[in-house]
């Protein structure tokens, strides 16, 4: 664990974040009634939360969700964390000297692995749902 991994990981987490959140709009514009398009515009620069909450109403209007309750907490969770990650994230640790700094690097990094390692995960199911609803609903 050292510091050019933690920025690595780090990176590499919100970036995964960001593709989860773009593939999360174009699932919900895939599946609302009407235009993909103007569905799409519609929820482009919407709040995640919002398009979340959306989406798992819409997923679950036929009985047969895409995702499961669980995807739908863990993505709601990437609002709190992805804030860790860009505001937080450092301060954690950088203004501490000594064992503390070492402590509190190690705890940050642990916990970046972890959600690093979820989102990875997720992202993957995520992207199998929007090619699948691409696919089912004609979008090209």
């Amino acid at each position: 664990m050292d510091q050019r991994n933690f920025n690595t990981k780090l990176a590499e987490t919100v970036m995964q974040c960001q593709r989860i959140e773009h593939d999360v709009k174009i699932i919900y514009a895939a599946m609302k009634n009407g235009d993909f398009d103007d569905n799409y515009d519609r929820v482009e620069k919407s709040p995640l939360g919002d398009v979340l909450a959306e989406l798992e109403r819409l997923d679950n209007s036929d009985g047969r969700p895409y995702l499961h309750p669980d995807d739908y907490r863990l993505l709601n969770q990437i609002r709190t964390v992805r804030n860790w990650l860009v505001h937080q994230s450092y301060a954690d640790y950088m203004y501490c000297t000594g064992a503390e700094r070492s402590k509190n690097f190690d705890r940050a990094y642990l916990k970046l692995e972890d959600f690093h390692s979820r989102m990875r995960t997720l992202g993957n199911a995520v992207e199998r749902v929007r090619l699948d609803c691409i696919k089912r609903y004609g979008i090209v």
